[in-house]
């Protein structure tokens, strides 16, 4: 036995027409943003004024380099992060990365 009406049968035709156009445009603007994306990753397609696409870099190189001479005048990288104002995380991560060049210069000490 149908308990289907042909208003609700016509209505449920509307709205899965509806729904398959919209599943459609979804598929359409994902694939143009996909497509974007992979521009961008091109050389020399950066967003404009970007070096690279991600979050900024929370330590810069004369971060590095104050939180690099903090860790050898002994003070812990714990302590030298709160200094910095930096996740102890970030300060781990930061001094795994290899050696920033040193601009500082150093006067030799007298015996």
């Amino acid at each position: 036995m149908d308990n289907l009406s042909e208003s609700s049968t016509g209505s449920s035709a509307v709205l899965a027409a509806a729904a398959e156009y919209e599943l459609e445009l979804r598929g359409e603007r994902q694939a143009e943003g996909v497509a974007a994306a992979k521009r961008r990753q091109e050389p020399g397609q950066m967003l404009p004024g970007k070096k690279r696409i991600g979050w900024p870099r929370a330590v810069g190189p004369a971060e590095l380099t104050t939180l690099r001479r903090l860790v050898d005048e002994g003070i812990s990288i714990t302590e030298a992060a709160r200094i910095l104002k930096i996740a102890r995380s970030t300060a781990y991560t930061a001094l795994a990365l290899k050696p920033v060049p040193c601009t500082v210069k150093t006067h030799p000490q007298s015996p």
